[in-house]
């Protein structure tokens, strides 16, 4: 991996779900949320590509494509959004972050390199 950018392999994928997951709407300062947020975005930017890619080989006038584009323009645009200021609404986006970049990770991911084959 080039030097600079985030480890993106599967296994940190998933921690940083599960991290995500951890936080409960009571613990984490908005700054621990911004930081997490941003290292979710950072994954999503990275895999985004790849299903972008895929989309492109499908009939575009399929139902499989355009369910598959919006939901990529949907996690695009939802990534784009800076963290919201109120505590509740901020653990709520990151959790939907995470979300979307399971859902990325689970259906891209055998195109990332895996730095833990037990997960």
């Amino acid at each position: 991996m080039g030097g600079g950018q985030a480890d993106t392999t599967t296994s940190a994928v998933r921690a940083a779900v599960d991290r995500a997951r951890a936080v409960g709407y009571g613990a984490g300062s908005h700054e621990e949320l911004n930081k997490l947020a941003t290292e979710l975005r950072g994954y999503i930017a990275q895999m985004l590509p790849v299903a972008q890619a895929q989309a492109d080989h499908m009939w575009h006038g399929s139902r499989e494509w355009h369910v598959l584009t919006s939901r990529l323009h949907g996690i695009a645009t939802e990534a784009k959004r800076p963290l919201a200021l109120g505590k509740l609404a901020a653990h709520a986006q990151v959790r939907l972050l995470a979300l979307d970049c399971e859902w990325l990770s689970m259906r891209y991911g055998t195109d990332l390199p895996t730095a833990d084959p037990t997960r």
